[in-house]
């Protein structure tokens, strides 16, 4: 917030958008859907590789 500097910036939202996936996983698991959440949360490592290659934002 002090330092709006681009790279900041792109580094917060990336991280944000990387932590939907666990939000979505905890959010099925609560409604009932265990192997959705499952299936989910299997997608972080993923997701984590990925966001090397290729920006998020």
């Amino acid at each position: 917030m002090l330092n709006p500097s681009p790279p900041l910036t792109q580094r917060a939202v990336g991280g944000g958008i990387r932590a939907l996936i666990p939000l979505q996983a905890a959010l099925a698991a609560r409604s009932g859907a265990p192997v959705s959440a499952a299936l989910l949360a299997g997608l972080v490592p993923v997701a984590r590789r990925l966001a090397r290659k290729v920006s998020p934002t």
